[in-house]
């Protein structure tokens, strides 16, 4: 070890070898769709159908019948549930806009070195004071045209706005926060808000009283863009925006100033702020009212100096610390600091000491009106302009200490449930969970949204999905074999599931279920398609669902054919509904009872639970059929009723990932394997780490082989992959080399009949 005593001693170092590979990650299913009620494009965990109920509500048409059922049926196993209720709504829903919006934060300077305010954002010893946002719409243009940094020349001076009512006012702002989801608020206030904070406040003792109102705009005040808005009443709120240090926990406030995860409140920090974006939508737990809950979605902490730097909390090089850095990733905001406040190419604003000489300070406080336990001049000074004549200025930027709303405003009726654009819902809904340390997915099921949409003939005005009206023109289309293009249904049904399977393919750590589109199996109301006369396999079941999975070609999902009949409790009706949330269930419970990597098929692992019957009732020769094509059988058997005869994935190429357990098996020991791996990431690239490498991620294996998932397996990382050439680049590599088990799906029972006095030793040798 290294020695860092300097005269005679003893040194003593604690060196920590006792890291553990993580292990096993548990099943956690996402599952997407419509509901009646509860908050909409945010992943919910529910545990139990009455929690999904009191959340969501139960189903009153056909797309929320399949939503429901997928979730129950998910929820009678020991999987993790994740939901996600797509917004109902024209194109991309009530929750999106066509257009786009910003809030625009005008900013006045006051220099210590001379004692007054200065317009020039270039000094020193500036302190940059943020006042009430302007909330600006903007055309997809403009939008696109303030990202690329054409749409105005940012001004050193400020010009004393206040306001910007247009694009090319916005030259003397000092912040731009960016509508990047394109969010809306709704009639009910429901939507998108942001507040900021910086390091004045954060003293865990003093009173959490950043945030005192809630903005929001509405019909009257969507063209008026000087800051005007609609207070939302506080009868409203079912939360509280401040509180006292002792008193109720989890007010706005609190949530806010907890959002850095180390103390900022010294003056190292006088550049740095904290964002919070809320959601406010519709109470859950008072949904026959009109309150209001929040939702923290996203925070960041950040300093406006662009060259600013700080310590990795996971150790190595110093990493940037600038705001809009921090905000990269936000899938909501897009964040712009004036540039001549952030210094871009040009130096720090930290001294020698390590102390910023730039101050940044958003107004916590109407300096208009009287402050509780603190005048006006007292604030002032707390945040660092002492002269009185600088409360001019101040009370002229107004305050900041509220939740404004980030979203346009929109006026669609919330009543009408229109299916709109799916595939672009779906697209927002897999970029909303497309993390993989905050969403870790096992499985996905589509839950019927293919057929949803397949029926949806005109998709901008659809109004609901009927699962009981006949569709000929879809069942027709799917039949013809071999078509020259893929018949209207199938379009339709690949649009909605691309953004899945796409999320799939790129996140590599989960499977997707698929569905055959329904109309295959049932038409009508409650008539199967082989209890039609004239209806044959081969034509009216076979052929309809070679061509809708004709295009696919992955092993990262699979599909099972059939339907499954259950009872609607809100109806008291047998109801059809997709079969991939019962798939998804098997599969859990065989990772809870056995291993991820056994087939989740047979009459041990893939008997149905839930169903009252099934579409159709495939016979040998029929199943044989469905399994050359990579679709999963579910078949009818007297004793154990309805099981899943099949574990293909939808991957045509043989090979080893052309079955489900050998697929799961390799998800589920490359997720446990990155979570292992991420705890030597700045490590040193050396024979020890290396080491210690394969010692960690080898019981992984080791019960892997153990267990009937691997035959045997090689971890190599040495000098054999770990080259100089590789160590200079800052790589470490590990090569994994995995014989997995496959499963015995034929079993062929030869029966011979021989003479009297034969002896059996002779013929089997």
């Amino acid at each position: 070890m290294a020695r860092t005593i300097q005269s005679p001693g003893v040194q003593i170092q604690e060196i920590d070898l006792s890291l553990a590979n993580v292990g096993t990650p548990s099943t956690t299913v996402f599952i997407p769709g419509f509901a009646n009620k509860g908050p909409s494009s945010e992943p919910v965990s529910v545990t139990s159908l009455s929690e999904f109920e009191q959340i969501f509500g139960t189903p009153t048409n056909g797309a929320e019948r399949y939503f429901y059922h997928t979730v129950k049926a998910v929820l009678q196993s020991p999987a993790n549930v994740l939901v996600y209720r797509i917004p109902y709504g024209a194109g991309a829903g009530v929750d999106t806009s066509d257009e786009y919006s910003a809030l625009v934060y005008p900013v006045q300077v006051y220099c210590p070195s001379v004692g007054y305010v200065e317009s020039n954002l270039t000094k020193t010893d500036a302190r940059y004071f943020f006042g009430t946002p302007t909330h600006l719409k903007l055309t997809q243009t403009e939008y696109y045209s303030i990202l690329q940094g054409d749409a105005f020349a940012w001004a050193t001076d400020t010009g004393n706005r206040a306001v910007f009512p247009t694009v090319a006012s916005l030259s003397g702002a000092g912040l731009i926060v960016l509508n990047k989801n394109q969010s809306t608020i709704n009639s009910r206030f429901e939507g998108t808000y942001i507040s900021i904070i910086d390091n004045t406040n954060l003293n865990p003792a003093t009173p959490f009283n950043d945030v005192n109102r809630v903005y929001t705009i509405n019909n009257e005040t969507t063209a008026i863009f000087g800051g005007n808005y609609v207070e939302v009443p506080s009868t409203r709120l079912n939360f509280t925006l401040s509180a006292d240090s002792t008193g109720v926990q989890g007010s706005v406030s609190e949530v806010l100033e907890n959002i850095p995860s180390f103390d900022i409140s010294s003056n190292q920090f006088d550049d740095t702020v904290a964002i919070g974006v809320f959601k406010l939508r519709q109470s859950v737990f008072s949904p026959d009212t009109i309150a209001l809950d929040y939702v923290l979605q996203e925070s960041y902490t950040g300093s406006f100096d662009s060259n600013r730097q700080i310590n990795s909390e996971n150790g190595g090089p110093a990493v940037n610390f600038s705001i809009e850095q921090s905000n990269a990733g936000s899938f909501n905001t897009t964040v712009i600091v004036n540039p001549y406040i952030a210094n871009k190419n040009d130096t720090t604003w930290l001294n020698l000491s390590g102390i910023p000489d730039k101050k940044v300070r958003f107004l916590s406080h109407d300096l208009a009106t009287p402050l509780a336990g603190e005048t006006a001049l007292e604030y002032t000074a707390r945040v660092g302009a002492p002269q009185a004549s600088v409360q001019a200025m101040l009370a002229a930027l107004g305050s900041t200490a509220a939740l404004y709303p980030l979203g346009d405003y929109d006026n669609q009726d919330l009543a009408t449930k229109i299916i709109g654009n799916l595939p672009l819902k779906l697209t927002n809904a897999t970029e909303r969970v497309n993390n993989v340390d905050l969403y870790p997915i096992t499985i996905t099921v589509e839950a019927g949204l293919g057929t949803i949409y397949a029926n949806s003939f005109n998709p901008s005005t659809y109004t609901y999905f009927d699962e009981t009206a006949p569709f000929d023109e879809l069942v027709d289309s799917l039949k013809v074999q071999n078509p020259a293009t893929l018949p209207v249904g199938v379009t339709r049904y690949n649009a909605a599931v691309q953004p899945l399977l796409n999320l799939a393919e790129a996140r590599k750590d989960h499977l997707l279920v698929l569905d055959s589109i329904s109309n295959i199996f049932v038409q009508g109301a409650n008539v199967k398609t082989l209890d039609i006369r004239g209806m044959s396999f081969s034509d009216d079941i076979y052929w309809p669902l070679k061509n809708q999975f004709a295009a696919y070609n992955t092993s990262y999902a699979c599909t099972f054919a059939n339907c499954i009949q259950v009872t609607d409790a809100a109806t008291d009706q047998q109801v059809w509904v997709p079969f991939s949330g019962f798939a998804a269930a098997a599969m859990a419970k065989t990772d809870n009872n056995y291993q991820p990597w056994y087939a989740p098929a047979g009459f041990s692992r893939g008997v149905v639970v839930g169903a009252n019957d099934v579409a159709i009732y495939p016979k040998q020769k029929q199943r044989d059929q469905l399994y050359k094509i990579n679709i999963n059988p579910v078949a009818f058997f007297p004793s154990e009723g309805f099981v899943i005869f099949g574990q293909k994935t939808l991957q045509k190429k043989p090979s080893a990932f052309d079955r489900i357990n050998v697929r799961r098996l390799f998800l589920n020991l490359e997720s446990a394997t990155r979570d292992t791996l991420k705890y030597f990431v700045f490590e040193p690239n050396t024979l020890f780490t290396r080491t210690q490498v394969i010692n960690t991620i080898s019981p992984l294996f080791e019960n892997a082989k153990n267990t009937q998932g691997i035959y045997d397996y090689l971890i190599i990382c040495d000098e054999r992959n770990n080259t100089p050439a590789v160590i200079d680049d800052n790589t470490l590599v590990i090569d994994i080399y995995i014989k997995p088990v496959r499963t015995a799906e034929y079993i062929l029972c030869n029966f011979y009949a021989t003479r009297t006095g034969t002896n059996f030793q002779e013929i089997v040798s």
